[in-house]
């Protein structure tokens, strides 16, 4: 009876984790669990206005996107929210809504173990940026500076040099037309490979759901193509290495 009952919970986690990883499509864009993947702060505070944070912080995180980014991807950024990383405890202006829910978070409450050689306090700030004219849905950007200016992480983005020659999704399009690919099940994502410092577009066809366990459980996919685009050049995929190129830790998926 042990056996049956602990086999249908696992069955139920089973279910609920590949649901889980076909919502949120891994790697994630940008969240407000960025900052913590890089930093392990002794104190931290959330803020969803720039105005909260010093104007000379507020220059220098302006500065860098613009030279980063150039002035006309810059000009499309939306501020999504930022985190405030330190060594010491943090003096924000907060709502008594907003302490309520951070010390419910227990993000009042001096961690043990943190990080103490950094220059704190670190600033951390996710944008997102929209691209429709290539294809783009929307970006998610996090950056981080230390109260110096000094780059902590920089966005997942090319540089801006490279930015604006950005190969739209008709490029491939014309690409799957060539090679008589059909349009059924057809996935065509974006990611950003950090080892190139560019954007590369993928096409696959997906052959069959998953398993009864779930969709995204043992999907059966059909790898097509990958498209640089910055400089469009195609690459085929290494069926052996596709799990390797999809899930490495260089890559971050792009809606």
């Amino acid at each position: 009876m042990k056996v049956k009952i602990l086999s249908f919970l696992f069955l139920i986690i089973a279910i609920t984790s590949c649901n889980k990883f076909t919502r949120e499509k891994y790697p994630q864009l940008a969240s407000k669990k960025e900052s913590y993947k890089y930093i392990n702060s002794c104190y931290s505070a959330e803020f969803e206005d720039m105005n909260k944070i010093p104007t000379e912080m507020q220059n220098m995180l302006t500065s860098y996107l613009k030279n980063r980014l150039g002035n006309k991807n810059f000009e499309k950024l939306e501020f999504k929210n930022g985190y405030i990383l330190s060594d010491k405890p943090i003096e924000i202006e907060k709502t008594e809504n907003e302490s309520r829910i951070l010390d419910l978070l227990g993000q009042n409450i001096q961690k043990i173990d943190c990080d103490t050689i950094l220059d704190y306090p670190i600033y951390s700030v996710v944008y997102q940026l929209k691209k429709p004219e290539i294809g783009i849905e929307k970006i998610g950007l996090n950056l981080m500076l230390d109260r110096n200016g000094k780059l902590i992480k920089d966005i997942d983005f090319p540089k801006a040099k490279f930015a604006n020659v950005i190969i739209p999704i008709d490029s491939v399009h014309s690409e799957l037309i060539r090679r008589k690919i059909s349009y059924k099940k057809l996935n065509i994502d974006l990611w950003f490979d950090r080892r190139t410092e560019s954007f590369v577009w993928s096409t696959n066809t997906l052959i069959r759901d998953g398993s009864i366990m779930g969709p995204s459980c043992f999907p059966e996919v059909n790898y097509h193509f990958k498209m640089n685009a910055n400089d469009g050049k195609i690459t085929e995929f290494n069926i052996e290495k596709a799990n390797d190129y999809f899930f490495g830790s260089d890559n971050h998926y792009i809606e």
